[in-house]
């Protein structure tokens, strides 16, 4: 979605107002850790050359591909993905087979219907205006790519998961997949803030059907602009959450695997959360985690953004 530039920054309002340190023993969150103790190092990238990404909406690290984020543009785009390396270099441009963009919003990788094999997920679940009868996430199995070079093709096998809101229509900028299983999750997006709702599907939903969405939790943050919900992700290893505002970013540790999703992404009693940084960034919405959990970039819409490094010392 665009928006004009934000210059103010508040900290989204999903922090809990006392940490103690000794809920943070043993924890298994090393970006929540040093988020809380404010020690996460930051560093940032040159600035994008590519004259093709001018609305980075969502970002997502590569599993198959140690080093690649995936990226996608917002909505004016068409159905592709870009592959780039840790200093915005472009490696590879893909256009999905079969899919269209009415409004991509944020990416995600993660398991699938084959063992063993990472799959996309690229979200077309924008609706800043809450008409849609529908939005789309698409799912593809990650392709390899050849850092050495810069390739352009395109993508066959694209899975279209076909959903609804269980309650009307919602404009959403947030994706997830859980690692632990392999839900499919939809944060909705309040340009006021406050409450927004997380909506589920199994993630054996059958492609191609039309499927209705359970929901999951209410998420609440700032009563403001600030408080709207942009992007998040989960760690690979299912047990840290990082929440993107316009405010800024949230982290959150899950206890163990076994905590449920509802209970994680709401920020239940057993949930440590802290406020991380607030990016300098004309138009931030996008946010995902390292491939190995350690760390998140972070990057704004616009000609010539920088990625955003932050990870655990």
């Amino acid at each position: 979605m665009r928006r004009a530039w934000i210059r103010r920054i508040a900290v989204p309002s999903i922090v809990l107002a006392v940490i103690g340190a000794s809920i943070l023993v043993g924890c298994a969150s090393p970006v929540l850790i040093a988020t809380c103790s404010k020690r996460l190092v930051a560093s940032q990238s040159a600035p994008i050359a590519n004259a093709a990404l001018t609305e980075i909406s969502g970002i997502a690290a590569s599993r198959a591909n140690p080093g690649l984020l995936w990226v996608h543009n917002d909505s004016g785009d068409s159905a592709r993905i870009f592959g780039l390396d840790g200093e915005g270099i472009t490696h590879t441009t893909l256009s999905l087979n079969g899919a269209s963009a009415i409004d991509w919003e944020d990416i995600a990788v993660g398991r699938g219907p084959v063992a063993s094999t990472s799959y996309i997920y690229a979200g077309d679940i924008g609706d800043n205006n809450s008409v849609r009868s529908e939005i789309v996430i698409y799912r593809v199995a990650e392709p390899v790519v050849d850092l050495a070079g810069s390739v352009s093709g395109s993508l066959s096998g694209v899975d279209a998961i076909r959903l609804r809101y269980p309650d009307g229509a919602h404009n959403a900028e947030s994706l997830l997949v859980d690692p632990a299983t392999g839900e499919i999750v939809v944060i909705t997006k309040s340009m006021s803030g406050g409450a927004q709702n997380a909506y589920r599907v199994s993630g054996s939903v059958t492609p191609g059907v039309l499927t209705t969405m359970e929901y999951l939790a209410t998420i609440t943050t700032s009563p403001s602009a600030f408080g709207a919900i942009t992007g998040a992700d989960i760690s690979p290893n299912g047990l840290q959450l990082a929440l993107r505002t316009y405010g800024g970013v949230a982290v959150s540790a899950r206890p163990d695997i076994g905590t449920p999703l509802s209970t994680f992404i709401a920020g239940g009693a057993k949930i440590v959360a802290c406020a991380g940084p607030a990016p300098s960034e004309a138009q931030g919405e996008a946010v995902g985690f390292n491939s190995n959990g350690r760390g998140f970039i972070t990057v704004s819409e616009g000609v010539g953004a920088v990625l955003h490094r932050f990870v655990a010392p």
